[in-house]
């Protein structure tokens, strides 16, 4: 299976990640986490170019992110899944088409390019966590470092958060509620997987 938590910059998706691999753990079921810009050499080399402030177009990010994401998917998540490893998402499509339709892209334009870099047979359950934006700002700014993505501001949240709450009522996605206890959505987001 593959489980990808989407949701803005601070919402706690790394945090429920590790805690839904912990649940898997203790069921005895295998898990990875994945990050596109982390988990492979190819997408930390483009994280350490994105996260940097060099000027660059949103089609240069665009086609980094693609790039990293279909790399991801040949070399750990499609080899993972066949092996029966359930592999979760630290972000996963629905950051990718949220991020860059704010930045201006046609959601129809994101869509086409990503069925092109994604397998076919591709299905993952998404879980959407929802909160407050001023609390996912607070924490974006009580991390040690910050990159770009940190600091896009309320108004650009607002808006990605928007794009969210489309695609989940689009795609049938799993929404929690992010404000509250980090138990608590914890709970929410396992008691929908256990029956899939």
């Amino acid at each position: 299976m593959i489980i990808e938590i989407e949701g803005i910059d601070g919402i706690g998706k790394t945090m429920q990640c590790r805690l839904l691999k912990k649940w898997f753990e203790e069921r005895s079921e295998e898990s990875i986490i994945v990050k596109d810009l982390e988990s492979t050499q190819l997408g930390r080399q483009i994280k350490a170019l994105f996260t940097t402030d060099e000027p660059r177009t949103k089609e240069v990010e665009l086609f980094g992110f693609l790039c990293c994401k279909a790399h991801l998917f040949s070399e750990i998540i499609g080899p993972s899944v066949s092996k029966g490893v359930h592999v979760i998402c630290d972000r996963g499509v629905g950051s990718l088409l949220s991020y860059f339709e704010v930045l201006g892209f046609e959601a129809g334009f994101l869509k086409n390019v990503l069925a092109a870099v994604l397998p076919e047979q591709f299905t993952a359950v998404t879980v959407l966590i929802e909160g407050d934006i001023n609390e996912a700002l607070r924490r974006n700014l009580a991390k040690p470092t910050h990159s770009k993505f940190d600091n896009m501001g309320f108004e650009f949240f607002e808006k990605q958060q928007e794009v969210y709450r489309r695609l989940a009522r689009t795609g049938n996605w799993i929404v929690v509620d992010g404000n509250e206890s980090t138990e608590r959505v914890h709970t929410s987001v396992t008691a929908k997987i256990v029956h899939l």
